[in-house]
């Protein structure tokens, strides 16, 4: 499977395939073979040295720590157009959410008028068979949401507008 990893304004290209009882991780052209326990805390062996580390995912943010630092990747389909991608942090500080892929909304899990935290899950949005909670990217007030469950969206559809919280 591959995935578009995002950190600090940088696109970087994995690749994720299942290898004997663990898989085969390519970044950036370099590959390193990946066993062990894998979940919110991962024991697990790359290129067979053991390796301990913290995992957690918000929407499409993921969160590493390994040995005391903390890395942050947005994590999106390769497939959806760069110009969705360029887009995503101007529209994060307007308040504006996209829809990351084409897909099927299932829920919208606030309403107009509602106040909402940052990193609080606002639409389920189905893609690929599977569901994507997406998440408010600032704390405000919701002043539109033009989809419905069942809305077929397309890669960069607004989803929901937020007018930020005033300082």
């Amino acid at each position: 499977m591959r995935y578009l990893l995002t950190r600090e304004g940088q696109d970087l290209e994995a690749q994720v395939e299942p290898e004997g009882a663990g898989h085969r991780v390519t970044i950036e052209g370099r590959s390193h073979h990946v066993d062990g326990a894998l979940g919110e805390t991962m024991r697990v062996r790359v290129d067979a040295r053991p390796v301990e580390g913290w995992v957690s995912r918000r929407g499409d943010t993921l969160e590493v720590e390994l040995r005391g630092r903390a890395y942050r990747f947005r994590v999106r389909d390769p497939r959806a157009p760069k110009l969705t991608r360029r887009r995503s942090s101007e529209d994060a500080t307007r308040g504006e959410l996209h829809a990351p892929m084409p897909g099927l909304v299932v829920q919208v899990l606030t309403h107009e008028g509602e106040e909402v935290e940052a990193g609080h899950p606002v639409v389920v949005v189905e893609a690929m068979k599977m569901q994507n909670a997406l998440v408010a990217p600032l704390k405000g007030r919701v002043t539109s949401i033009p989809v419905t469950p069942g809305t077929a969206v397309e890669s960069g559809q607004l989803l929901l507008a937020i007018t930020p919280e005033e300082p």
